[in-house]
């Protein structure tokens, strides 16, 4: 009996999980597989700044948590990552799948107990995030600083804060946790379907001139045949946002976020435009073109409420009237400029605090006033980084 426990202990250390029900005949690796969930692949390379899409993912690698609770079903009361912590995995092109070192093996058990053998379940529970990070390297272990202790019982959560540089931004990922998994007869991939944690705002900028103002802006009485123009000559936003959360990686099918006790700030971002005098009306005989791309402008922001502390976005934006002596271009005279700014709660669009979701502008000018809207969409294609002016 010594002999066969020695051997028996032997063989679970050496695939790393000393504690666990595991011969050394019949080991069985955990695999993993990864993919975006259902509406949530990006087809566009990227839309604001950063979003991970599918070869992204593949490009970053995921962490995962894995919780073994022996014959107990998961409970986070009690339960501690201890099977897996922060495993680092990553996808090799040559071989086309996803893998880690050094393996980890299941536990014996298929889930049921079995009469002859009395064999019973061993659960391993699962949660993961994107980007993979180290909590000290690079632009994600600058995002994804700090994590649950290996040790700490409870839901595993990483905490999530904005960069400081808008250009670094990281997009975040969290999967639907796979609970209470057990071994199975054909050893299939562990499937993780990832989605987007994170917000964004201010990717797509619309800015147009009123009716009202357009019929304002025409040539003066005696001027002759003249042409007058509306052009934008500075955009920006300040944001106010949370700079960092907890996303706790249980969830059921929605990021689950939560507030910092302590350590709870906002964070400020300036983003300047760069409409250089965009046309937005013409009264003459040249057709004017509408459409301008930026260079991804939208800022990731983190969902969630902070009691007392709103994040909102001060628009900003200048625009003169500018009056030619002909229709043909000729040297301009400049009949007024004017700056003009709004202010947007983001709490005012409930919808703006879904993870996944762009927050899109539309801008109106009413002379010395500006009016604004938004709309709530997906990460999608067409909301690559545009500007329109109409």
């Amino acid at each position: 009996m010594f002999a066969v426990a020695t051997l028996l202990s032997s063989a679970c250390s050496a695939d790393g999980n000393s504690e666990l029900p595991i011969s050394a005949t019949d080991r069985q690796p955990v695999v993993f597989s990864a993919t975006m969930a259902d509406g949530q692949t990006e087809t566009a390379t990227r839309t604001a700044q950063g979003v991970i899409n599918d070869a992204g993912l593949k490009a970053s690698g995921f962490g995962v948590f894995a919780c073994y609770t022996g014959l107990r079903k998961y409970g986070f009361v009690d339960a501690q990552p201890d099977f897996m912590y922060n495993e680092q995995v990553t996808w090799n092109d040559g071989t086309g799948k996803w893998g880690y070192s050094p393996l980890k093996y299941w536990p014996n058990g298929e889930g049921v107990v079995d009469g002859s053998t009395g064999d019973t379940p061993h659960y391993l529970s699962f949660m993961a995030y994107a980007p993979y990070s180290d909590m000290s390297t690079g632009d994600a272990g600058y995002c994804i600083s700090s994590m649950s202790y290996q040790h700490e019982v409870g839901n595993p959560w990483v905490t999530y804060r904005l960069h400081s540089d808008v250009t670094r931004q990281v997009d975040l990922l969290c999967a639907a946790p796979l609970i209470d998994q057990t071994k199975t007869a054909t050893n299939s991939p562990l499937t993780f379907a990832f989605q987007h944690a994170l917000a964004c705002a201010g990717n797509k900028v619309t800015v147009k001139c009123s009716d009202v103002m357009k019929g304002t802006v025409v040539a003066r009485p005696g001027t002759g045949v003249s042409k007058v123009e509306v052009q934008l000559t500075a955009l920006s936003i300040d944001y106010t946002l949370t700079e960092k959360a907890r996303l706790i990686l249980w969830n059921n099918g929605t990021p689950n976020w939560q507030t910092i006790n302590s350590g709870q700030t906002t964070t400020t971002r300036h983003i300047d435009y760069a409409p250089a005098d965009y046309v937005l009306h013409s009264d003459g005989s040249s057709s004017v073109g509408y459409d301008y791309e930026n260079d991804e402008k939208g800022v990731f922001y983190i969902p969630v409420h902070l009691g007392g502390h709103p994040q909102t976005a001060v628009i900003t934006l200048t625009y003169q009237v500018v009056r030619y002596a002909t229709a043909a271009p000729t040297t301009p005279i400049v009949e007024r400029t004017r700056t003009v700014s709004t202010t947007l709660t983001l709490s005012d669009y409930p919808d703006a605090y879904q993870p996944g979701k762009t927050l899109d502008y539309e801008l109106t000018i009413h002379d010395n006033t500006l009016t604004l809207t938004a709309a709530i969409n997906n990460w999608t294609p067409v909301n690559q980084g545009d500007f329109v002016a109409e």
